[in-house]
């Protein structure tokens, strides 16, 4: 539980957690590194000014992530021939089909359809009955013995199958009593996963992502360039990771922007406030304290607050750091990097276009995604600047 709540923390913090710049009118005591609204073209601006704040409260100096040796094993992020063919399969397998087959024998793992009606002593007994019924034979899910007497059958033969109800069964009615269970396996379902050929590349490159592929070998062209992509990019988050924890290994924290802060902690407990009254309901749980303990396993409020604290703090002082580093060796974003990776969120959530974005959220969307721009522009600053041992 506790890492899904890590990955709803920074969903809320990717959400609403925007750099910002001061308005030419403010005066100098006012600036903040809280979000306003910017285009993409002025975002560039908000680095220096935003570095300026940073620098009161941590002290980062070149020497401390330029030109470090790291530790790295690089082995996992080199892309093996059978890597490729586990991601072809990986695609083949969401095209996959399930058909119903009407005929053969069942057998353990297989999901079947069935009917059913239990007996005791001929009669029929309460919740013992039910028609086209979806099951796993072998799961477990029914008493043992009807779990294992539906391996063996032949699809659309009627059998009875004999069974005794464990000793500690739920009903009294029925526990350490023997019955009959008439079954009828209705069909098996059957999943078909794709014959990877080049006429199924030619038909379906587009739907597995990969538009313009005509063939087999195009097509493991194509993945495996997106792999080493992947794994590259990965690489670069390895080494500026390694970097950054060399470089704030011991580094002391003045103290955090207080607005910026709390503007965070407000982010994270509005975040979690929504999801528990979209989901609370669904548990059962009708306060926001007993959501947080029932589902995320935090002992109290306190505790989720003293966590929220340590996450949004965590969060701050990396983004201090990233920031203070770009200002300090000129590196900048740009307002078609913006808008390109505006593009790319507007494609995966589905709307029409990255202005359609701005039009819901409003132009703090290009501080948000104009910083992490600059935390990948960062990253690759500093993983083009240090060894591996």
């Amino acid at each position: 539980m506790r890492k899904r709540f890590m990955g709803v923390m920074l969903a809320a913090v990717l959400a609403t957690s925007l750099v910002a710049c001061s308005k030419g009118t403010k005066k100098a005591e006012e600036v903040s590194s809280k979000n306003t609204a910017i285009t993409a073209e002025e975002y560039a601006g908000t680095i220096k000014t935003n570095a300026d704040i940073y620098k009161k409260y941590v002290n980062i100096d070149s020497a401390s992530y330029m030109n470090r040796e790291i530790e790295l094993d690089t082995s996992a992020y080199t892309v093996t021939d059978d890597a490729v063919e586990t991601q072809i399969q990986t695609l083949l397998e969401q095209l996959k089909e399930t058909q119903q087959v009407t005929e053969g024998e069942t057998k353990e793992n297989d999901v079947i359809n069935l009917d059913y009606s239990g007996k005791l002593d001929g009669v029929a007994f309460q919740g013992g009955t039910a028609t086209s019924v979806s099951y796993t034979v072998g799961s477990g899910q029914f008493i043992t013995d009807l779990d294992q007497g539906l391996i063996g059958l032949k699809v659309g033969q009627t059998y009875d199958i004999p069974c005794t109800f464990p000793s500690d069964y739920s009903s009294s009615d029925l526990a350490g009593k023997s019955v009959i269970f008439t079954v009828k396996v209705n069909y098996i379902e059957k999943e078909i996963i794709p014959e990877l050929t080049d006429s199924f590349v030619a038909e379906n490159a587009s739907t597995l992502g990969y538009e313009g592929c005509t063939t087999v070998d195009e097509l493991r062209t194509a993945v495996k360039a997106s792999l080493e992509t992947q794994a590259q990019n990965s690489l670069v988050q390895a080494k500026a990771s390694a970097v950054y924890k060399l470089a704030t290994d011991g580094l002391e924290v003045n103290d955090y922007p207080e607005d910026e802060l709390n503007q965070l902690l407000d982010t994270l407990n509005k975040n979690i406030e929504t999801e528990y009254n979209t989901y609370g309901s669904y548990y059962g749980i009708t306060d926001l304290e007993t959501y947080i303990k029932t589902v995320y396993g935090f002992e109290s409020q306190d505790a989720f607050n003293d966590y929220a604290t340590d996450y949004a703090k965590t969060y701050l002082l990396e983004k201090m750091v990233y920031t203070i580093i770009a200002a300090d060796n000129d590196i900048t974003v740009t307002a078609d990097e913006i808008n390109d990776q505006g593009a790319q969120l507007a494609n995966q959530y589905g709307y029409d276009d990255y202005n359609a974005i701005l039009t819901e959220y409003g132009n703090e969307m290009n501080a948000e995604i104009g910083y992490n721009c600059l935390y990948a522009n960062v990253a690759k600053f500093l993983s083009e600047n240090c060894t591996i041992a």
